[in-house]
């Protein structure tokens, strides 16, 4: 007994010693962390304040607990002080003791000094009871994540059964008893996890027995020593009997203050005898509550808080539940549990179960419980290659700012360290999918220099990937970036390279640039390029023509027939009697350079036809201008004639405007009787000029004479010049006139045959016959416009339509092969007389 009193003032001394060295009322754990601000609350009364913290040997977060033993002392009773402080001290022994991914891990044991209590745990949120409303002993501003906290429902799922798990290790592999579930003795940590603390209570079965001592709550010992009353099994209460099944009853509580706004079913205010009446109410008070806990879970946990501990489940039985036979359930599971895993079952679970689960898990649970897994693994030594198959697919799922706030750090580190060719290859191949979630500046500088580097290095492996990457990033990057990085590194990786495989990524690396090239880098550096290839590789060939066939597509590519013709079929015609190309090769070479040729061949017909356009036009103006000299010549040689004639010529003439023309309705419309008498007395006083046209020749058949004369057409203006002053027609020998003026009759009257209009000038047009009626001569015509070759009044003879005896006819004859068809609009008729024109004038 001396022994032991000898040894405990030795500890005290030792104690105060430590603490003369580390300062007045400071906790030795401050010489290992950097203590931060306070967060959260835990333990029995909340007694645990919770502070973030930073190791001080390499800057890893973590979170340390202090209690403060002056809050001990306000019990006035010294005892009651001591007791709380052995009750801590045995929680933070029993969670040294455990290792479970389910049980909250200690990176530093417990420190104590004169006045304060500490230990020191992976980084935690809060106590699950904070994060239900319970905020007792915390600082008064609290943080954002506590205080506008939300569980997801597969958060809640998931904490349920990592706590069930722990209690599953407790019950089946240490055989202990916890005492103590409760929201206070649950910490949430920073990955969203929920952990199982609070083992103060915590009871060893002895000799095999499944059977604890039971210790009823008392209003005679502090609170702070005491599990929580509102959350203890009544067999524990009222009849002093302890199992395991009495933890399965206080997590079934647990499970109801979750869907109860933090409040358990037996709010008995620490007073037992209230206790006692809320047990004598529990399914009443279940009731009401069990519409909100999951239907899955209903009949479980009602088992569970049943007064008969015989209905209730075990903790490996309550974990075998459907209701947490989920995908993502396990995976998480796994992930908390991979320092226990071998390298195989790691392997297998980043590559193929991860990846496949990763879409079905919420953003919230991906980004704060998953993605942490994955940038360890990142962050280690050797970056293993199974991982990236899990990051991309995180990226994937990741918005815009999701991936700027949350993975853009990890990612960018990851891309700028130094890794194995196999992480970069691993990297390359998916590169697409985070340059489309990488902003625009930061492309440049993060992401595009690992193709650089990988292209510059001696791998044959990641030179190949570096180039198929290229081709689909495409569509991000800049002219700049093609021009001065990429293209000469293609290039150079061309030439310098001996394998054909790597030749090849770099031929369909510039096939899929040429979309984003401009047209002066494909001309003045591809093609010359691809010109200069001298390779009898089959392979190589097919690609090069592959190449120049997609140039041929558009015209923004730039590949002219000049360039066709000077550069590139002369680089592929000596291939034309390569003794390796099969037949299939050789014909897809063969219709590359035909389809050349047809290019070629169709600039040439459209410039030749373009020229002869232009020279038509040009002679079809001179015409015009000789036709008016000459016109403007003959009135003037009139003028000066001062003849009578002139005036009443030029009083008789009637032209007709494009505006008369066009108010016209129809070409065939019939003539009036008005109309037509003024026609006839206009030809017969007037002038010789005839008012209607000879009609076709062919119509009237070879050797036909007509008698104008005997017909009545008879003039009393002998004197005038043979020549038709009026006409629209060039002055020349028996030149058929053009009238615009419609005809009558010849629309209405069947005994009248239709006239040629003059759109068939130079037409053959059969069963053309003439008839005499009334003393005058007609025409039958084909549409409006009449036509008719009277002869001069002092030429008395007969007007032969031979073509071989009469000019005209030649003269019209030759306008047969141009002349267009038939046409309704006036434009067409001015292209009839114009041609006329020029043909008279020579």
């Amino acid at each position: 007994m001396c022994n032991f009193s000898a040894l405990c003032h030795s500890m005290e001394v030792f104690s105060m010693i430590k603490n003369t060295l580390v300062g007045d009322g400071a906790n030795p754990i401050t010489q290992h962390f950097e203590i931060g601000n306070h967060v959260a609350s835990a333990g029995p009364e909340m007694v645990w304040k919770i502070y973030d913290a930073v190791r001080k040997d390499d800057r890893s977060a973590a979170s340390v607990f202090i209690f403060d033993k002056k809050v001990a002392d306000k019990l006035h009773k010294p005892k009651r002080g001591a007791a709380v402080a052995e009750i801590l001290r045995k929680e933070v022994k029993n969670l040294e003791r455990f290792s479970h991914p389910q049980v909250l891990e200690l990176i530093h044991p417990m420190e104590e000094s004169y006045d304060s209590l500490a230990f020191a745990s992976e980084p935690v949120i809060a106590s699950l009871a904070n994060l239900l409303g319970n905020h007792e002993r915390m600082p008064p501003n609290l943080p954002p994540e506590i205080k506008d906290h939300h569980f997801l429902d597969l958060e809640v799922k998931y904490g349920v059964f990592q706590v069930t798990d722990a209690l599953s290790y407790l019950h089946g592999t240490e055989q202990c008893l916890h005492g103590n579930i409760c929201p206070q003795s649950v910490i949430v940590t920073k990955r969203g996890a929920w952990k199982l603390a609070g083992i103060g209570f915590l009871q060893v079965a002895r000799d095999g027995k499944d059977s604890f001592v039971a210790v009823p709550w008392t209003s005679k010992s502090s609170k702070m020593v005491q599990p929580d009353l509102d959350f203890i099994a009544p067999e524990i209460q009222l009849d002093r009997r302890c199992t395991y099944l009495s933890d399965m009853f206080s997590l079934g509580m647990l499970q109801c203050a979750i869907y109860n706004g933090g409040h358990s079913l037996i709010e008995c205010m620490h007073n037992p005898g209230n206790y006692v009446k809320k047990i004598q109410e529990l399914n009443y008070i279940f009731g009401t509550v069990a519409d909100r806990l999951p239907l899955a879970l209903v009949e479980p946990v009602e088992k569970m808080i049943n007064r008969d501990i015989r209905y209730r489940p075990t903790a490996q039985l309550f974990a075998l539940l459907k209701y947490f036979n989920d995908p993502v359930i396990s995976s998480l599971q796994f992930l908390d549990s991979l320092q226990h895993k071998e390298t195989a079952e790691i392997s297998h679970f980043y590559t193929h179960t991860l990846v496949e689960t990763i879409p079905k898990i919420p953003k919230k649970v991906l980004y704060q419980h998953v993605f942490p897994y994955i940038q360890d693994e990142l962050e280690s030594t050797e970056v293993p290659t199974y991982c990236i198959p899990a990051l991309i697919a995180v990226v994937m799922q990741s918005s815009h700012d999701d991936y700027r706030k949350k993975l853009a750090p990890a990612v960018n580190k990851l891309l700028g360290i130094s890794k194995s060719m196999k992480v970069t290859i691993a990297l390359l191949e998916r590169l697409e999918i985070i340059m489309a979630k990488t902003p625009k500046e930061e492309m440049r500088t993060e992401v595009l220099p690992l193709v650089y580097n990988t292209m510059d290095s001696t791998s044959v492996q990641g030179q190949e990937a570096a180039l198929n990457t290229i081709g689909a990033i495409t569509q991000h990057l800049d002219d700049d970036a093609i021009k001065k990085m990429i293209l000469p590194r293609t290039k150079t990786l061309f030439k310098n390279s001996k394998t054909t495989k790597v030749k090849m990524c770099a031929l369909v690396c510039i096939d899929r640039l040429l979309d984003k090239m401009e047209k002066s880098i494909i001309t003045e550096d591809v093609v010359p390029f691809l010109t200069e290839i001298a390779s009898d590789d089959p392979e190589i060939l097919m690609a090069i023509i592959g190449i120049f066939r997609h140039m041929m597509h558009e015209k923004k590519y730039g590949l002219t027939f000049t360039l066709i013709a000077t550069q590139v079929m002369p680089s592929l015609l000596p291939h034309t009697v390569s003794a390796v190309l099969n037949t299939e090769e050789f014909s897809i070479l063969v219709d590359l350079l035909r389809d050349m040729l047809d290019v070629i061949e169709v600039h040439r017909r459209k410039s030749k036809t373009e020229a002869m356009h232009h020279e038509e036009g040009h002679f079809r103006n001179l015409n015009m201008k000789i036709h008016r000299h000459h016109s403007a010549a003959h009135i003037e040689s009139m003028k000066r004639g001062g003849s009578r004639e002139f005036r009443e010529h030029a009083a008789a003439r009637q032209f007709l405007s494009v505006d008369q023309v066009q108010q016209q309705k129809s070409r065939t419309a019939p003539s009036t009787p008005e109309l037509k008498l003024h026609q006839k007395t206009m030809a017969n006083a007037v002038s010789p000029t005839p008012k209607r046209r000879a009609p076709s020749i062919h119509a009237l058949g070879p050797k036909q004479a007509v008698d104008f004369e005997s017909v009545g057409y008879h003039s009393d203006h002998s004197d005038l010049p043979i020549h038709k002053q009026f006409s629209l027609v060039p002055e020349g020998p028996s030149i058929p006139g053009i009238n615009l003026i419609p005809d009558d009759n010849g629309a209405t009257s069947p005994s009248i045959p239709r006239r040629l209009s003059t759109q068939s000038l130079g037409r053959a047009v059969s069963h053309q016959t003439l008839s005499v009626a009334n003393g005058e001569a007609r025409l039958r015509r084909h549409s409006a416009g009449p036509a008719g070759v009277p002869p001069h009044e002092t030429c008395k003879r007969t007007f032969s339509l031979d073509r071989k005896e009469n000019r005209p006819m030649a003269i019209l004859d030759t306008f047969t092969p141009t002349l267009p068809r038939r046409q309704s609009n006036f434009s067409s008729l001015t292209g009839s007389v114009m041609q006329l024109f020029s043909s008279g004038k020579t």
